[in-house]
Protein backbone atom coordinates (compact mmCIF):
# COMPACT_ATOMS: atom_id res chain seq x y z
CA UNK A 1 0.00 0.00 0.00
CA UNK A 2 1.15 3.36 -0.27
CA UNK A 3 3.13 5.26 2.02
CA UNK A 4 -0.03 8.31 1.21
CA UNK A 5 -2.96 5.70 1.36
CA UNK A 6 -2.08 4.13 4.81
CA UNK A 7 -5.00 4.18 7.60
CA UNK A 8 -3.72 4.40 11.22
CA UNK A 9 -5.95 4.69 14.71
CA UNK A 10 -5.93 8.27 14.49
CA UNK A 11 -7.67 8.56 11.51
CA UNK A 12 -10.40 6.50 12.79
CA UNK A 13 -10.70 7.00 15.98
CA UNK A 14 -11.47 5.34 19.27
CA UNK A 15 -15.46 4.83 18.59
CA UNK A 16 -14.96 3.82 15.33
CA UNK A 17 -12.14 1.43 16.09
CA UNK A 18 -14.06 -0.28 18.65
CA UNK A 19 -17.14 -0.83 16.11
CA UNK A 20 -14.69 -2.37 13.61
CA UNK A 21 -13.44 -4.69 16.64
CA UNK A 22 -16.97 -5.75 17.26
CA UNK A 23 -17.23 -7.04 13.37
CA UNK A 24 -13.72 -8.84 13.78
CA UNK A 25 -14.88 -11.18 16.46
CA UNK A 26 -16.76 -13.50 17.03
CA UNK A 27 -20.07 -13.24 19.42
CA UNK A 28 -20.13 -15.41 22.00
CA UNK A 29 -23.90 -16.93 21.70
CA UNK A 30 -23.91 -16.86 25.42
CA UNK A 31 -23.47 -13.22 25.45
CA UNK A 32 -26.49 -11.08 27.33
CA UNK A 33 -25.63 -7.86 26.38
CA UNK A 34 -25.89 -7.22 22.66
CA UNK A 35 -24.21 -4.23 20.78
CA UNK A 36 -22.08 -1.54 22.07
CA UNK A 37 -22.69 -1.86 26.31
CA UNK A 38 -20.92 -0.65 29.09
CA UNK A 39 -19.71 -3.85 30.11
CA UNK A 40 -19.87 -7.81 28.65
CA UNK A 41 -22.46 -10.36 30.35
CA UNK A 42 -22.63 -14.24 30.08
CA UNK A 43 -25.05 -16.79 31.91
CA UNK A 44 -23.66 -19.15 34.79
CA UNK A 45 -25.53 -21.09 36.85
CA UNK A 46 -28.67 -19.21 36.15
CA UNK A 47 -26.53 -15.91 37.03
CA UNK A 48 -25.42 -12.96 35.01
CA UNK A 49 -21.46 -12.56 35.31
CA UNK A 50 -20.67 -9.26 34.35
CA UNK A 51 -16.95 -7.94 33.46
CA UNK A 52 -15.44 -4.83 32.42
CA UNK A 53 -11.79 -3.83 31.69
CA UNK A 54 -10.59 -0.19 31.32
CA UNK A 55 -7.02 1.26 31.20
CA UNK A 56 -5.27 4.35 32.89
CA UNK A 57 -1.73 5.38 30.85
CA UNK A 58 -0.17 7.96 32.64
CA UNK A 59 0.49 10.60 29.30
CA UNK A 60 -3.21 10.70 28.09
CA UNK A 61 -5.52 9.77 31.57
CA UNK A 62 -3.30 11.43 34.73
CA UNK A 63 -3.82 15.00 35.72
CA UNK A 64 -0.49 16.89 36.47
CA UNK A 65 -0.06 17.04 40.02
CA UNK A 66 -2.43 14.02 40.93
CA UNK A 67 -1.28 11.95 43.61
CA UNK A 68 -1.08 8.14 43.19
CA UNK A 69 -4.23 7.67 46.21
CA UNK A 70 -6.03 9.69 42.96
CA UNK A 71 -4.90 7.54 40.70
CA UNK A 72 -5.82 4.48 41.86
CA UNK A 73 -9.22 6.06 43.14
CA UNK A 74 -9.69 6.75 39.21
CA UNK A 75 -8.83 3.16 38.21
CA UNK A 76 -10.66 1.67 40.41
CA UNK A 77 -14.17 3.88 39.69
CA UNK A 78 -13.49 3.64 36.29
CA UNK A 79 -14.37 -0.48 36.47
CA UNK A 80 -16.75 -0.43 39.14
CA UNK A 81 -18.91 2.39 37.22
CA UNK A 82 -19.37 0.09 33.95
CA UNK A 83 -20.74 -2.51 36.56
CA UNK A 84 -23.00 0.20 38.25
CA UNK A 85 -24.61 1.25 34.89
CA UNK A 86 -25.66 -2.67 34.13
CA UNK A 87 -27.34 -3.22 37.72
CA UNK A 88 -24.40 -5.36 38.92
CA UNK A 89 -23.22 -5.94 42.25
CA UNK A 90 -19.57 -6.15 42.27
CA UNK A 91 -17.55 -9.53 43.31
CA UNK A 92 -14.05 -7.45 42.99
CA UNK A 93 -11.35 -6.08 40.74
CA UNK A 94 -8.22 -7.39 38.98
CA UNK A 95 -5.82 -4.92 38.26
CA UNK A 96 -2.72 -5.39 35.90
CA UNK A 97 0.27 -2.89 36.28
CA UNK A 98 3.22 -1.85 33.72
CA UNK A 99 5.75 -0.11 35.72
CA UNK A 100 8.44 1.99 34.61
CA UNK A 101 11.68 0.70 35.84
CA UNK A 102 12.65 4.23 37.80
CA UNK A 103 9.61 4.08 39.40
CA UNK A 104 10.16 4.58 43.49
CA UNK A 105 9.13 1.90 45.86
CA UNK A 106 6.98 4.10 48.25
CA UNK A 107 5.04 5.39 45.07
CA UNK A 108 4.22 1.56 43.93
CA UNK A 109 2.79 1.02 47.74
CA UNK A 110 0.78 3.99 47.72
CA UNK A 111 -0.84 3.06 44.44
CA UNK A 112 -2.07 -0.63 45.55
CA UNK A 113 -3.14 0.86 49.25
CA UNK A 114 -5.47 3.39 47.10
CA UNK A 115 -6.67 0.33 45.32
CA UNK A 116 -7.54 -1.37 48.26
CA UNK A 117 -8.91 1.81 49.43
CA UNK A 118 -11.34 2.42 46.75
CA UNK A 119 -12.57 -1.15 46.48
CA UNK A 120 -13.16 -0.80 50.71
CA UNK A 121 -15.15 2.29 50.09
CA UNK A 122 -17.57 0.39 47.64
CA UNK A 123 -18.31 -3.11 49.77
CA UNK A 124 -15.77 -5.32 47.65
CA UNK A 125 -12.20 -6.08 47.32
CA UNK A 126 -8.58 -5.99 45.48
CA UNK A 127 -8.68 -9.66 44.39
CA UNK A 128 -5.03 -9.77 42.92
CA UNK A 129 -3.58 -9.10 39.26
CA UNK A 130 -0.17 -8.64 37.36
CA UNK A 131 3.06 -6.69 36.76
CA UNK A 132 5.55 -5.81 34.40
CA UNK A 133 7.64 -3.44 33.04
CA UNK A 134 6.84 -0.51 31.30
CA UNK A 135 8.09 2.57 29.54
CA UNK A 136 5.47 4.51 31.67
CA UNK A 137 2.90 4.15 34.28
CA UNK A 138 0.01 1.84 32.85
CA UNK A 139 -2.87 0.20 35.29
CA UNK A 140 -5.20 -2.04 33.57
CA UNK A 141 -8.39 -2.44 36.05
CA UNK A 142 -10.99 -5.53 35.42
CA UNK A 143 -14.13 -5.82 37.44
CA UNK A 144 -16.52 -8.19 38.01
CA UNK A 145 -19.91 -8.68 39.14
CA UNK A 146 -23.10 -10.23 39.33
CA UNK A 147 -26.42 -9.82 38.41
CA UNK A 148 -29.95 -12.59 37.95
CA UNK A 149 -30.19 -12.70 34.16
CA UNK A 150 -33.64 -11.04 33.96
CA UNK A 151 -32.22 -7.59 35.36
CA UNK A 152 -29.70 -6.53 33.67
CA UNK A 153 -29.41 -3.16 32.32
CA UNK A 154 -28.92 -2.33 28.96
CA UNK A 155 -28.24 1.09 26.81
CA UNK A 156 -31.17 0.37 24.83
CA UNK A 157 -35.30 0.40 25.67
CA UNK A 158 -35.77 4.21 26.33
CA UNK A 159 -39.03 5.23 24.86
CA UNK A 160 -40.66 8.60 23.86
CA UNK A 161 -42.09 9.96 26.77
CA UNK A 162 -39.84 8.74 29.82
CA UNK A 163 -37.84 10.50 32.16
CA UNK A 164 -34.33 11.37 31.78
CA UNK A 165 -32.29 11.65 34.84
CA UNK A 166 -28.98 11.41 36.54
CA UNK A 167 -27.40 10.42 40.15
CA UNK A 168 -25.55 13.29 41.01
CA UNK A 169 -24.11 16.90 39.72
CA UNK A 170 -22.23 17.36 36.38
CA UNK A 171 -19.32 19.94 35.97
CA UNK A 172 -16.54 19.41 38.50
CA UNK A 173 -14.33 17.73 36.02
CA UNK A 174 -14.92 20.22 33.27
CA UNK A 175 -13.55 22.83 35.91
CA UNK A 176 -10.32 20.75 36.70
CA UNK A 177 -9.57 20.60 32.81
CA UNK A 178 -9.45 24.33 32.70
CA UNK A 179 -7.42 24.91 35.97
CA UNK A 180 -4.84 21.82 35.51
CA UNK A 181 -4.74 21.35 31.54
CA UNK A 182 -5.46 25.31 30.22
CA UNK A 183 -4.18 27.14 33.46
CA UNK A 184 -7.61 28.83 34.52
CA UNK A 185 -7.14 30.14 37.77
CA UNK A 186 -9.48 30.62 40.86
CA UNK A 187 -9.54 30.90 44.65
CA UNK A 188 -7.66 27.85 46.86
CA UNK A 189 -11.22 27.65 48.51
CA UNK A 190 -12.79 26.79 45.19
CA UNK A 191 -9.77 24.98 43.76
CA UNK A 192 -10.26 22.83 46.39
CA UNK A 193 -13.63 22.07 46.57
CA UNK A 194 -13.82 20.89 42.58
CA UNK A 195 -10.44 19.14 43.06
CA UNK A 196 -11.54 16.95 45.48
CA UNK A 197 -15.51 16.30 43.44
CA UNK A 198 -13.81 15.96 40.43
CA UNK A 199 -10.72 13.40 41.68
CA UNK A 200 -13.17 11.35 44.21
CA UNK A 201 -16.34 10.59 42.60
CA UNK A 202 -17.66 6.96 43.67
CA UNK A 203 -19.35 4.89 41.39
CA UNK A 204 -23.22 4.62 41.78
CA UNK A 205 -23.41 1.15 42.40
CA UNK A 206 -25.82 0.69 44.90
CA UNK A 207 -28.17 2.98 42.91
CA UNK A 208 -27.69 0.94 39.53
CA UNK A 209 -28.56 -2.19 41.53
CA UNK A 210 -31.90 -0.78 43.02
CA UNK A 211 -32.99 0.73 39.38
CA UNK A 212 -32.40 -3.13 38.80
CA UNK A 213 -33.76 -4.72 41.39
CA UNK A 214 -36.86 -2.80 40.77
CA UNK A 215 -37.01 -3.32 36.62
CA UNK A 216 -37.79 0.41 37.07
CA UNK A 217 -35.52 1.28 34.45
CA UNK A 218 -35.83 1.26 30.60
CA UNK A 219 -31.84 2.19 29.76
CA UNK A 220 -28.48 3.01 31.67
CA UNK A 221 -25.21 4.19 30.83
CA UNK A 222 -22.19 5.18 33.14
CA UNK A 223 -21.25 9.11 32.14
CA UNK A 224 -17.53 8.82 32.18
CA UNK A 225 -17.05 9.93 28.36
CA UNK A 226 -19.32 13.19 29.46
CA UNK A 227 -22.61 13.49 29.76
CA UNK A 228 -23.12 14.40 26.01
CA UNK A 229 -21.67 11.74 24.68
CA UNK A 230 -23.50 9.49 26.86
CA UNK A 231 -26.72 10.98 25.77
CA UNK A 232 -25.77 10.47 22.11
CA UNK A 233 -24.60 6.75 22.90
CA UNK A 234 -28.33 5.77 24.78
CA UNK A 235 -30.17 7.72 21.82
CA UNK A 236 -28.18 5.84 19.37
CA UNK A 237 -28.86 2.28 21.49
CA UNK A 238 -32.36 3.19 21.52
CA UNK A 239 -33.06 5.07 18.11
CA UNK A 240 -34.63 8.35 20.50
CA UNK A 241 -33.91 11.72 21.35
CA UNK A 242 -33.70 14.14 24.14
CA UNK A 243 -35.16 17.72 25.24
CA UNK A 244 -32.75 18.30 28.18
CA UNK A 245 -34.22 21.67 30.32
CA UNK A 246 -31.75 21.12 33.30
CA UNK A 247 -28.78 20.49 34.41
CA UNK A 248 -27.42 19.70 37.66
CA UNK A 249 -24.70 22.05 37.73
CA UNK A 250 -23.06 22.96 41.73
CA UNK A 251 -22.50 26.18 42.77
CA UNK A 252 -18.87 26.18 42.91
CA UNK A 253 -18.66 25.21 38.95
CA UNK A 254 -21.13 27.79 38.26
CA UNK A 255 -19.24 30.80 40.26
CA UNK A 256 -16.06 29.28 38.39
CA UNK A 257 -17.39 29.90 34.89
CA UNK A 258 -19.15 32.84 35.81
CA UNK A 259 -15.37 34.18 36.98
CA UNK A 260 -13.65 33.27 33.38
CA UNK A 261 -17.07 34.02 31.21
CA UNK A 262 -17.37 30.30 30.61
CA UNK A 263 -20.64 28.52 29.55
CA UNK A 264 -21.38 26.38 32.74
CA UNK A 265 -23.79 24.00 30.82
CA UNK A 266 -20.76 23.34 28.81
CA UNK A 267 -18.86 22.59 32.02
CA UNK A 268 -21.34 20.04 32.53
CA UNK A 269 -21.85 18.03 29.02
CA UNK A 270 -18.28 18.13 28.25
CA UNK A 271 -16.34 17.74 30.70
CA UNK A 272 -15.96 13.86 31.54
CA UNK A 273 -15.61 11.26 34.31
CA UNK A 274 -18.01 12.40 36.97
CA UNK A 275 -19.16 8.58 36.76
CA UNK A 276 -23.04 9.62 37.20
CA UNK A 277 -25.51 7.14 36.09
CA UNK A 278 -28.01 8.59 33.42
CA UNK A 279 -30.82 6.40 33.20
CA UNK A 280 -34.20 7.01 31.69
CA UNK A 281 -37.51 5.91 33.79
CA UNK A 282 -40.73 5.75 32.41
CA UNK A 283 -43.23 8.39 34.11
CA UNK A 284 -45.51 6.18 35.86
CA UNK A 285 -42.05 4.22 37.43
CA UNK A 286 -41.09 7.86 38.64
CA UNK A 287 -42.21 7.62 41.75
CA UNK A 288 -41.21 4.60 42.54
CA UNK A 289 -37.33 4.76 41.41
CA UNK A 290 -37.06 7.92 43.86
CA UNK A 291 -37.91 5.71 46.54
CA UNK A 292 -35.51 2.49 45.77
CA UNK A 293 -32.81 4.95 45.33
CA UNK A 294 -33.41 7.50 48.16
CA UNK A 295 -33.08 4.23 50.26
CA UNK A 296 -29.63 3.39 49.16
CA UNK A 297 -29.26 7.66 50.56
CA UNK A 298 -28.55 8.64 46.53
CA UNK A 299 -30.52 10.93 44.56
CA UNK A 300 -32.05 10.87 40.79
CA UNK A 301 -32.30 14.36 39.11
CA UNK A 302 -34.82 14.34 36.62
CA UNK A 303 -32.79 16.74 33.39
CA UNK A 304 -35.76 16.31 30.46
CA UNK A 305 -38.01 13.64 28.46
CA UNK A 306 -37.15 10.92 25.63
CA UNK A 307 -38.09 12.36 22.27
CA UNK A 308 -39.18 10.93 19.24
CA UNK A 309 -36.81 13.86 17.21
CA UNK A 310 -33.75 12.03 16.94
CA UNK A 311 -31.81 14.85 18.03
CA UNK A 312 -30.71 16.12 21.41
CA UNK A 313 -31.83 19.56 21.86
CA UNK A 314 -30.82 21.79 25.12
CA UNK A 315 -33.34 23.76 26.10
CA UNK A 316 -33.27 25.86 29.18
CA UNK A 317 -34.22 29.69 30.16
CA UNK A 318 -36.11 29.42 26.35
CA UNK A 319 -33.33 29.20 24.58
CA UNK A 320 -32.56 25.87 22.33
CA UNK A 321 -29.17 24.50 20.86
CA UNK A 322 -28.21 21.10 19.79
CA UNK A 323 -26.16 19.11 22.29
CA UNK A 324 -22.76 17.72 20.27
CA UNK A 325 -21.45 14.69 20.43
CA UNK A 326 -18.67 15.65 21.78
CA UNK A 327 -16.01 14.60 24.64
CA UNK A 328 -12.52 12.62 25.12
CA UNK A 329 -12.02 10.65 22.55
CA UNK A 330 -8.69 8.40 22.40
CA UNK A 331 -6.35 8.97 18.90
CA UNK A 332 -8.13 12.14 18.64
Amino acid sequence: MPKDERVTVSDVGERKLIQRFQQLITKSPDALLKGSEDAAAVEFEGQAIVFNTDMLVTSTDVLPGMTPEEISWKVGVMGLSDLAAKGAAPLGILVSFGFPEEIEKEYVEALVSGLNHVCRKHDTYYLGGDTNQCSELVINCAAIGTSPRGQLLHRSGAKPGDIIAVTGEFGYTGALFKIMLERYTTSKRLMKQIRSKALQPYARLKEGRALALTGVASASIDSSDGLAWSLHELALASQVGFRIDQLPIPQSCTKFAKQHKLDANDLALYGGEEFELVVTIPSSGWTKANQVVQKTRGQLVRIGTVTEDVEIILDIDGKERIIEPRGYEHFR
